[in-house]
């Protein structure tokens, strides 16, 4: 009896092929917009090179150390060029430097622009200065250069990686959409009478819809990711574990659908239901504001299971690996069982009704 009722829903679902189809397409597009208009947000740091000015005032430094320092800044991508006269904050603005050392008797005085890039400066000059100083009170030092450390950090990732994966997760929540057909057929051609002489218990009647949505819906999913990575070039880390993760998503977005329509029982009210709580769960799980940069207290994105499987996926994308795997199918199978024993609950409770 299971395997027809699956088998029909299937065909119903087909009968409404353009809602799958659109689920497969629709995230494809939404990939393409957010990932181009948030490129320029989310883009690498590329080092540069920098270019900085310089005026002596006084006899504190000499030639022989300006032609050590331009060596050296040289030698870490700082070219120095010497302005003898004019305001130095509007000498970086007119010529786009990225700071402006004044050379006094005793002192220097190092003005710099908005950017990182002007830290940088002031550090190189602290740096010199620190080593000529102790060169010339005999001490012996190596040739004068910028400390460099590589300190551990999580990779970033670039818009298009990152659309690409959270907007096929959050269309994937969507999953109801596919299976709209067996509700609105099921209603049209009165199927639930032929439910109640065949005497289909409440828990095999939600498993003959559970099984098809999410079959459908997960492969759609998959379809639509596999779209991005030949359309976009969307990097998925480690393909076997994410397609995993994302069926368990689509597995657990298909429960909570069925269980609010069971509540409901009324496909538009399911729709709008279904896409508030999602819209929520994806605004506060980085679906439309990164996570990266977002400021919702930690506490809602714990909340959202969006969260969890979003940032799963993006770091197995950009680091191959996530401490958030684990709690991304963990908080995908609570929501399959605690859904699905809901929907069971209000199925039975209906047909009790109806009897």
């Amino acid at each position: 009896m299971n395997r027809y009722l699956i088998k029909n829903n299937i065909k119903l679902m087909y009968r409404s092929w353009g809602n799958i189809l659109l689920f497969v397409i629709m995230p494809v597009i939404l990939v393409f917009c957010l990932s181009s208009a948030f490129d320029t947000l989310m883009s690498k740091y590329e080092e540069t090179d920098m270019t900085a000015g310089y005026r002596i005032e006084g006899d504190g430094i000499t030639q022989e150390m300006i032609d050590a320092m331009a060596e050296v800044a040289e030698e870490n991508s700082i070219t120095l060029n010497e302005y003898p006269t004019g305001d130095p904050e509007k000498l970086i603005r007119d010529n786009g430097l990225t700071g402006f050392i004044v050379f006094k008797a005793d002192t220097y005085t190092v003005y710099e622009d908005s950017s990182a890039k002007g830290k940088v400066l002031e550090y190189f000059v602290n740096e010199f200065y620190g080593n000529a100083s102790a060169a010339a009170m005999g001490v012996d030092t190596d040739a004068v250069k910028l400390t460099v450390e590589h300190p551990e950090y999580k990779k970033s990732i670039d818009s298009k990686d990152y659309y690409g994966i959270v907007e096929i997760i959050y269309f994937g929540w969507c999953a109801i959409v596919a299976g709209a057909g067996i509700f609105m057929n099921e209603k049209k051609y009165k199927i639930r009478k032929r439910y109640q002489v065949a005497n289909l218990t409440p828990f095999k009647e939600y498993m003959s819809k559970f099984i098809p949505i999410a079959v459908i819906a997960s492969i759609g999913t998959v379809i639509a990711a596999l779209l991005t990575v030949v359309l976009l070039g969307v990097h998925w880390g480690n393909p076997l574990l994410s397609i995993g993760i994302l069926i368990a998503s689509v597995a657990a977005a298909s429960a909570f659908g069925i269980m609010i329509y069971n509540i409901t029982d009324n496909m538009i009210s399911t729709i709008i239901i279904t896409f508030v709580i999602v819209w929520i769960f994806g605004f506060w799980g980085g679906a439309f504001e990164t996570y990266l940069f977002s400021s919702h207290p930690m506490i809602l994105k714990m909340i959202s299971p969006l969260y969890h499987i979003n940032r799963a996926l993006t770091e197995l994308s950009c680091m191959g690996q996530s401490d958030f795997v684990g709690s991304a199918v963990g908080y995908s199978g609570l929501i399959i069982a605690a859904a699905s024993g809901i929907a069971i609950l209000f199925g039975q409770i209906r047909k009790r009704g109806r009897a």
